[in-house]
């Protein structure tokens, strides 16, 4: 029987450490779209492809799945004229983001920044809409504005001009900083002149 000294036996490992075959991990995808319940039919909707792309986003990310097991797999989601739409772009399509901008691209055209106030201007609450409802839709189009245009203080000038008359006379701007602060005060209003 040989004996090695603790160096020749330091010298031994750090040799077969040195010849062992280097593997580049690729991340382990723990999962697919196979289970996903989202669905996308193609159409040019700006709010039903946010909501398509946001819920996949999640889903890929509480599932662990890869992008390049997304990239497959995303095909499965897809209904109607989204499939065909797919197969005539998805050779032109090598990376996630680049899937994702695509959808983007091809259903959901970023409008102008003057239609989006006009809709937001032409839009006064309704005599039955409750504020947190009314509230909420304003905010949802001035998200597609470029982000940074405006302050809450200049959102929240657009918004309460227009609001119901009951809320104006109850609720004075001057007290309101913030959205939150609004919709506290408006349903306040609600809750006593019904």
């Amino acid at each position: 029987m040989t004996q090695m000294s603790e160096e020749q036996f330091r010298i031994l490992i750090e040799t077969i450490k040195a010849l062992a075959p280097v593997k580049e991990e690729e991340p382990v995808s723990k999962g697919s779209f196979s289970n996903c319940p989202v669905r996308f039919s193609g159409q040019r909707d700006h709010d039903a492809v946010d909501e398509f792309i946001t819920a996949v986003e999640t889903y890929k990310e509480v599932e662990g799945i890869s992008d390049k097991d997304a990239l497959k797999g995303l095909p499965l989601l897809f209904i109607g004229i989204a499939v065909m739409w797919w197969k005539g772009v998805r050779r032109d399509v090598h990376t996630w983001e680049n899937a994702m901008q695509l959808i983007r691209d091809h259903f959901s055209p970023t409008k102008p920044s003057y239609q989006i106030y006009m809709e937001i201007f032409e839009t006064k609450q309704g005599s039955t809409e409750v504020i947190d409802q009314f509230v909420c839709k304003q905010r949802a189009l001035l998200a597609k504005l470029p982000e940074g245009r405006h302050d809450e203080a200049t959102e929240l000038d657009f918004v309460y001009g227009l609001l119901q008359p009951k809320y104006r006379e109850s609720i004075p701007r001057h007290e309101i900083k913030v959205f939150r602060e609004l919709l506290e005060k408006g349903r306040n209003v609600e809750r006593t002149k019904h």
